[in-house]
């Protein structure tokens, strides 16, 4: 058994205790759906499990997924810049390595979590913007539209 951290478009977030192979249970289907993300400048980083098929499923963009895959990826800790790369849907962080996420882990993602509250309180218009690109870009893609 592993232990994850649930967190849903909705920044709603739980502990969960699950196996691996049973991820889909939670996310939808998967197919290695697994991308680092890192949530300080530390180095650090843990792995989100997500399903890739939830963004053509029309499943709400994870901002807190998202933008911790940007800081990873980039190093660019500001908010919700690359609407292409979203996560859509719900989302599991374990460890980097597929360990337990630790109580340390977990107060870095409800950090997350608090950002990106404040983010959508304070900027309504700029997070409407991107969450509009992320569904967009959904369904073009899911429409076979790729121009």
């Amino acid at each position: 058994m592993s232990i994850g951290y649930l967190v849903y478009p909705d920044l709603t977030s739980r502990t969960l205790t699950f196996e691996i192979e049973e991820a889909a249970r939670f996310l939808g289907d998967l197919e290695n759906d697994r991308v680092y993300v890192a949530f300080q400048d530390d180095g650090e980083t843990l792995a989100a499990l997500y399903s890739a098929g939830a963004k053509a499923n029309g499943a709400e963009p994870n901002p807190v997924a998202s933008m911790a895959r940007n800081q990873a990826a980039t190093g660019n800790s500001r908010f919700l810049t690359d609407p292409v790369s979203a996560i859509c849907g719900p989302v599991i962080f374990i460890g980097a390595d597929g360990a337990d996420v630790t109580e340390r882990d977990i107060a870095k993602v409800d950090r997350g979590i608090r950002a990106v509250r404040n983010y959508r309180e304070d900027e309504p218009d700029e997070y409407a913007l991107w969450r509009g690109a992320v569904l967009n870009i959904a369904r073009r893609e899911a429409d076979g539209d790729n121009e």
